[in-house]
């Protein structure tokens, strides 16, 4: 019983610092990042997550023509540069962070309707060492005023 409650102690007390580091994250997101969309208007919503060296996230959106867009990728210092590319839904890569030096945002005009997929990558800075980092990563959508 008592090993149990435990148990039941370290799950709720995991559960606590687990929702802490996302608002902790929500907030980076808010503050810090959104400042980076500039003169673009922020869609609303905040897309951040925790995430650890060697681990990737992907968001799927709607982008329609004709409007001017700016996509943002922000991550807390802590982390190694994060890169992000831009596929449309054939996999076919429009914009690839890496090969424009790192670059933390991507502003664009699309001449038709479609989903896109934004693909976020956290590069392991060690692949031997059993130690990685983890922090927050945010993704942003502004669109031109």
């Amino acid at each position: 019983m008592l090993r149990k409650f435990r148990i039941l102690i370290l799950f709720i007390t995991l559960a606590g610092f687990a929702q802490n580091a996302g608002a902790q994250c929500f907030s980076y997101s808010r503050n810090v990042c959104k400042k980076k969309l500039g003169e673009y208007l922020h869609d609303g919503n905040f897309n951040a997550t925790i995430l650890t060296e060697g681990e990737t996230a992907e968001i799927y959106k709607t982008f329609f023509s004709g409007v001017e867009y700016r996509v943002v990728v922000c991550k807390v210092d802590s982390l190694p540069p994060v890169y992000f590319k831009i596929l449309d839904v054939n996999n076919n890569i429009l914009f690839d962070s890496k090969a424009r030096g790192g670059a933390e945002y991507w502003d664009f005009v699309l001449e038709t309707t479609q989903q896109l997929i934004v693909f976020v990558e956290v590069p392991e800075k060690d692949p031997d060492s059993d130690v990685k980092m983890s922090g927050c990563v945010s993704i942003l959508f502004g669109i031109k005023r």
